[in-house]
């Protein structure tokens, strides 16, 4: 419950759901402080009489302890290395205007059409996300992907999620990005037979 108390604070979760997330942690810090004498008798008074685990020197153990903690370290900078150019977008972009076909899609066309984007989601290296609720995430209405993003030529590619197996038979979103800032981006594109123009600004 208390990572659950800081997901909502470092994510800025709505604060209804912050609340909660301190009231039922108050609740559990009282039912614990309830069987307080039981729980200390478990973890503190207990005598442990197994026999210690001998693997020679000392700095053996030690070291076989830190080995998890650097292996998941090692793999973050890899996985953060090896792919630079998704971070430049990871956030949460609004869609200001989109233009399809050369028209404007009007603001509320998201409650009849779900390709009327509001939100694009970028998560780093996981995926990304078009998703036409301003209001909340659903993947059953959203378009969901794979993507790449070539910095240099920015150019985005989008290997989009149907359920086939075979990744061949995928649709792919092939983009544009222009008037790129920390802030905003222009996105244009041709997704199957549409053409697509959108302004994004990021939320976060």
């Amino acid at each position: 419950m208390v990572n659950i108390i800081l997901i909502n604070v470092f994510y800025s979760i709505a604060s209804g759901a912050f609340f909660n997330s301190v009231v039922f942690t108050l609740g559990l810090v009282f039912f614990l402080a309830v069987d307080w004498d039981k729980l200390k008798a478990t973890f503190w008074d207990l005598v442990d009489h197994l026999p210690p685990v001998t693997l020679g020197r000392n700095w053996v153990k030690h070291a076989i302890r830190v080995l998890p903690i650097a292996i998941a370290f090692a793999f973050i900078k890899w996985a953060i290395a090896s792919r630079p150019n998704e971070a430049v977008l990871k956030g949460t972009w609004k869609v200001e205007t989109m233009v399809r076909n050369g028209k404007v899609v009007p603001s509320n066309a998201w409650l009849t059409d779900t390709t009327a984007w509001n939100r694009v989601y970028f998560a780093g290296w996981q995926g990304c996300a078009f998703s036409p609720n301003p209001y909340r995430y659903e993947p059953t209405e959203s378009l969901r992907g794979a993507y790449e993003f070539d910095s240099l030529k920015n150019s985005l590619q989008v290997l989009v999620y149907t359920g086939q197996k075979d990744p061949k038979a995928a649709d792919t979103l092939r983009a544009t990005i222009s008037n790129r800032t920390a802030k905003t981006m222009r996105l244009r594109s041709v997704f199957r037979r549409d053409t697509l123009d959108m302004q994004l600004a990021r939320l976060r």
